[in-house]
């Protein structure tokens, strides 16, 4: 089975790019900048649709997206300085109030002084440098670190924290559906009576980032994308954290925690955002009720997960204790919070599950995957199983309008959509071979 998972550099690069208002530039060759520039229009689109990039165009060849100064074989030995030079302002010109170069894994070992260039060019006001990324580590690690330095380098004043005022750390543009779940997260949390000021990386702009130091807290949504950020708002700001005990809001009765853990921290009145998770579990109860009257699904159905740990944990016991589906394989990202991964074994265990953590999603048959789309296609198209839920990137090429997530109140009722309607195509899919 291939591996599909992006690395450091690319969450450097979905980093700067989740910034409202920011443009990653990259300093490599053409072959690094495709899927990303690709990826980030995709997600996050910022341009006009209908007004067509020049093919021809120099730094952007074909993509609005992460112009890049296309270094060639001379380059590497005679230095990247004068096309820096050339790319500089023009980048400056376009729209974006913030600029960060970042380094290739190949343009790092030319030695390049990135901060000089962007001195003489007179935009050390505007624009940072990644002289190195997190090559070697994951996305979520390369993200974390990134957006510690955009902090860093921002240099945010210390204003006192206003009650009430919170952060979302640890949501980025990579992440499935991430639109959808910001909106969804800072609906829950108005409810509560509180103001998200900002979710670095995910949409928020440069004075957003800049205003975040005046948040009391800052709330964990996926700690694998976070942990370094909220350490050091934690240690340079004060700003203390809050997570749940039971992972991202994933299901109703996870939700549930994490809306609990926010108003114990905060001081905030949970009950408004608990009535509207207790109206979702009423529609979520009458759907259900009915497909399963008639079906008998998606009760026994196997279904097999790979996430983060943060992500798996609610999702498996969700599945497993509400919809009473049985899981063949959990496996978890490399580099998951490690507390969460020990609190999912320890569950899986007590339920004698555990066997399901060491099964690989490609060495066994399951009704339903929920993962990777691309990944999930590739296992649909192998027999391996019957129908792919997609909570993750890479994707497939669905293309969605509907603005969709899968965490909250909302996320649980799409779940529940497409497991119903997976076990109703399994149902019709195992009529027709009776017949």
């Amino acid at each position: 089975m291939l591996n599909f998972d992006c690395d450091g550099f690319y969450g450097t690069l979905f980093a700067i790019e989740g910034i409202s208002d920011g443009r990653a530039v990259l300093n490599g060759p053409t072959g690094c900048r495709g899927h990303p520039a690709y990826f980030s229009d995709r997600v996050f689109s910022r341009n006009n649709p209908f007004k067509k990039i020049n093919p021809e165009e120099f730094f952007f060849f074909g993509l609005p997206r992460i112009p890049l100064t296309y270094l060639d074989a001379d380059d590497y030995i005679a230095g990247s300085g004068e096309k820096l030079e050339a790319i500089l302002p023009k980048i400056a010109d376009m729209d974006g109030s913030f600029i960060a170069i970042v380094n290739s894994p190949g343009a790092s070992l030319i030695g390049d002084d990135l901060n000089r260039f962007l001195r003489d060019a007179g935009l050390q006001e505007r624009c940072m440098a990644f002289e190195s990324s997190s090559y070697s580590k994951t996305v979520a690690a390369g993200f974390d670190a990134a957006i510690v330095s955009v902090l860093k380098w921002l240099k945010l004043n210390r204003l006192p924290g206003i009650k009430k005022r919170i952060n979302l750390l640890g949501l980025s543009i990579y992440h499935k559906h991430w639109e959808g779940t910001r909106d969804e997260l800072v609906k829950i949390c108005m409810l509560m009576g509180l103001d998200v000021i900002s979710s670095p990386g995910a949409g928020s702009s440069v004075a957003e980032m800049k205003e975040s130091a005046s948040a009391s807290f800052n709330v964990i949504v996926f700690p694998e994308y976070s942990e370094r950020t909220a350490g050091w708002y934690e240690d340079e700001l004060g700003i203390p954290s809050i997570r749940s005990p039971h992972g991202a809001p994933v299901g109703f009765s996870a939700t549930e925690d994490w809306i609990n853990a926010v108003a114990d921290a905060t001081g905030a009145d949970p009950e408004p955002a608990l009535d509207y998770i207790k109206e979702m579990r009423r529609i979520a109860f009458h759907k259900l009720g009915r497909f399963y009257n008639e079906r008998g699904f998606p009760k026994g159905m196997t279904f097999s997960v790979e996430a983060d740990a943060s992500v798996a944990l609610p999702l498996v016991r969700w599945l497993y204790e509400y919809l009473n589906m049985f899981p063949v394989s959990v496996s978890i990202k490399p580099e998951s919070d490690a507390g969460y991964g020990r609190t999912l074994c320890d569950f899986l265990e007590s339920n004698s599950i555990g066997e399901s953590l060491r099964v690989r999603p490609e060495d066994v048959q399951s009704d339903v995957f929920l993962g990777e789309g691309l990944k999930g296609s590739i296992l649909r198209n192998n027999g391996l199983c019957l129908a792919n839920i997609d909570i993750a990137n890479r994707s497939g090429d669905y293309i969605d309008v509907v603005p969709k997530t899968h965490l909250g109140g909302a996320g649980a009722l799409y779940l529940l959509e497409q497991i119903l309607n997976a076990a109703n195509g399994i149902k019709y899919k195992n009529f027709l071979n009776k017949k």
